[in-house]
C-alpha cells in the first residue's frame, strides 16, 4: 500500500496455477482519516469500492484480435469504476467484438481488485476461487502437440526470409517488427520470416506488463540490461545474446483466417516445429503460445493484429514472433527479473529455473551453428520462399521510430 496525494494506491494480483498473472493497482480517495482503513479491513471493503478513483490494470495476458489491444484495456479500466467486473467485460466484448482474451477474465479482475481492497497480495484463501476463470486462464496440462507437417495455406504463402546477421539494439528489434508489420498490413511488403541477432542483454516486457512489478531496474543496470516495452501482450524476456533465438513472421492477415486462440499460435510455429525437430531436437506445440519439449519450456510467442491504412491495397497483418532458450543462467534471470508473491505461490513459477529445457540440453550444435541451420531449414521447409535483405528503406524507418517511441522511458515505463 503506497500513498499518492489524497490517494491511497493498493494492489492486488491474481494468477491461476500454471496460467496467467491479472494484476490491479486500485486508487482509494483518502479525505478522511478512516480512509487508510479501506485498504486493510473487510469491514470497510465495501465504503472503499466505493470510493475508488482509479483502476490500474496490468500482467502478462494477451488480448488478441485487434489492432491496439491499449485501448481494450483502457476501456475496460474506465468501465470498472461504475460498474462490476462481470458488467464491464460484457461492455468490452459489445465495443470490441473481435476481441479475444487469453489469461484475462472478470472472475480474474473481481479477485485482483478484492485483494487490492484487503491489501493482502496473494490471498491463499482466494487460490482456488473465481469459478470458470480457471478454465480460461490455466494453460494446458499436455505434454505438447508434435507437429508433422506444414497446414495447406502454407502452399499459398509466397514468403521472404531474412536471416538477419547484423545484432541490433533491443529497440531497433522493436521497431522493426513495427515497420515490417505495417508494410504487410499496407501491402507494400509480402509475408517475411526475420532472424533477429541481438546487440546486447535485454528484458523485454509485455504491453500489459507493470516495470516496476517486472524487473529489478537496479540490477538490469548493474549487469547490463536495458529494458524495452514491446507491443504484444505476454510476459517478460530475459535475453542473453549468446544464449537467445528470436524470429519474426509476419503474415497478411488472411492466412489464420477462420483461426483464433491456440490454433492461430500453433500455425504460425508449425515450420518451426518441423525444423527443430530436423535437426534432432523434440519440440512440440503447448497451449497456448508455448514451444516445449518433454522436459520443459523452450520459448514462447506472442501476437498482434495490423489493419491496413486507408487508401492502401493491404488487407492486414499478424504480427508473430517468438524467443526460444538456447541456453539460460537462471540465477542472473531470477536477479533481474521480479517473482511476486503471487507468481511464487505458483510451484509451476516457483521452479521457473528447473521448468526452462533450453535448446542447449538437445544438440552439440552452439548457438550461431544453430541459428544458422534453422534459417537453412526455414528455406527448405517453406514452400515457396525466398531470400531477402532488409531494405535501406526499411531500416531508416524503423531507426526513426525506435529513437522516436521504443528507446524513450515514456514508453517503457508508461505502466510504471
Amino acid at each position: 500500500m503506497s500513498h499518492n496525494n489524497s490517494c491511497i494506491v493498493c494492489r492486488g494480483e491474481y494468477k491461476v496455477p500454471g496460467g496467467k498473472l491479472v494484476a490491479v493497482q486500485v486508487s482509494i480517495a483518502s479525505d478522511d482519516a478512516s480512509a487508510t482503513e479501506n485498504c486493510t479491513t473487510h469491514e470497510s471493503a465495501s465504503h472503499a469500492r466505493q470510493e475508488i478513483r482509479r483502476i490500474r490494470l496490468d500482467g502478462d495476458f494477451f488480448i488478441d484480435g485487434v489492432e491496439d489491444p491499449s485501448r481494450v484495456v483502457e476501456f475496460i479500466e474506465h468501465a470498472l469504476l461504475g460498474v462490476s467486473a462481470k458488467v464491464a467485460m460484457e461492455a468490452v466484448h459489445k465495443e470490441f467484438p473481435k476481441a479475444q482474451f487469453v489469461g484475462l477474465t472478470a472472475e480474474a479482475i473481481d479477485i485482483a481488485i478484492s485483494r487490492a481492497l484487503h491489501d493482502q497480495g496473494n490471498d491463499s484463501s482466494q487460490k482456488n476461487s473465481g469459478g470458470s476463470s480457471s478454465q480460461a486462464i490455466a494453460t494446458s496440462s499436455a505434454a505438447g502437440e508434435k507437429i508433422t507437417q506444414l497446414s495447406s495455406v502454407w502452399d499459398e504463402l509466397d514468403i521472404a526470409i531474412i536471416g538477419d546477421d547484423i545484432p541490433r539494439s533491443p529497440a531497433m528489434h522493436m521497431a522493426l517488427d513495427e515497420t515490417l508489420a505495417r508494410e504487410v498490413a499496407d501491402g507494400t511488403r509480402g509475408a517475411t520470416l526475420r532472424f533477429w541477432q541481438w546487440q546486447s542483454n535485454a528484458v523485454i516486457i509485455g504491453i500489459h506488463q507493470s516495470l516496476s512489478n517486472e524487473v529489478n531496474m537496479r540490477r538490469a543496470r548493474e549487469l547490463g540490461f536495458s529494458v524495452v516495452r514491446r507491443v504484444t501482450g505476454g510476459g517478460a524476456m530475459f535475453v542473453e545474446p549468446g544464449n537467445t533465438i528470436t524470429y519474426s513472421l509476419y503474415v497478411p492477415s488472411e492466412f489464420l483466417s477462420g483461426l483464433s486462440g491456440y490454433e492461430a499460435y500453433k500455425r504460425c510455429d508449425e515450420w518451426a516445429l518441423l525444423a527443430l525437430n530436423n535437426l534432432g531436437i523434440d519440440a512440440r506445440y503447448k497451449a497456448i503460445n508455448d514451444i516445449t519439449s518433454p522436459s520443459g519450456k523452450i520459448g514462447g510467442a506472442a501476437q498482434r493484429q495490423y489493419r491496413a491504412r486507408v487508401g492502401t491495397a493491404g488487407c492486414g497483418c499478424i504480427l508473430h514472433h517468438v524467443t526460444m532458450a538456447y541456453d539460460i543462467d537462471a540465477a542472473k534471470m531470477l536477479d533481474v527479473l521480479r517473482i511476486s508473491r503471487e507468481k511464487s505461490a505458483d510451484k509451476v513459477v516457483k521452479s521457473a529455473a528447473k521448468r526452462v529445457d533450453p535448446l542447449k540440453s538437445q544438440t552439440n550444435l552452439s548457438r550461431d551453428e544453430l541459428y544458422n541451420a534453422l534459417v537453412e531449414q526455414a528455406q527448405e521447409i517453406l514452400p515457396h520462399s525466398h531470400t531477402q535483405f532488409l531494405s535501406q528503406e526499411s531500416l531508416e524507418t524503423a531507426e526513426k521510430l525506435a529513437t522516436k517511441v521504443f528507446e524513450p522511458e515514456e514508453w517503457t515505463g508508461k505502466i510504471s
